[in-house]
């Protein structure tokens, strides 16, 4: 017979996201999370102009709308995977900050 008192163990689910050791950025909910992508082109700098720029457009605009918050969460549960790749593979971060110029651009426009 199961005592009604003893506390029962809860099994704590892993968090899905990225480490505290990755690093990059697109997009996510309103605070200031770990970037992937574009913070490991940029060699880790959190401060880099676009990385800084993303984050304001994830904040202002993605996690305003469902399909902002929808991409944000899709992006963060496989961002990480981008950011490893960039980091085993730097040859590749040059190509990275390019591809991100159009959307660094277009978020200029669209943030305050």
């Amino acid at each position: 017979m199961d005592n009604p008192f003893a506390r029962k163990k809860r099994r704590r689910r892993k968090r899905r996201g990225p480490d505290s050791d990755d690093c990059c950025c697109l997009v996510t909910e309103v605070f200031d999370g770990p970037c992937f992508i574009a913070t490991a082109a940029h060699d880790g700098n959190r401060a880099a102009e676009p990385v800084r720029t993303l984050r304001r457009y994830r904040d202002q605009r993605l996690s305003r709308n469902p399909a902002g918050r929808a991409f944000t969460r899709v992006y963060y549960r496989y961002g990480a995977y981008g950011a490893r790749f960039l980091r085993r593979f730097p040859v590749f971060k040059p190509v990275v900050r390019t591809a991100l110029k159009p959307l660094v651009a277009y978020a200029r426009t669209r943030i305050r």
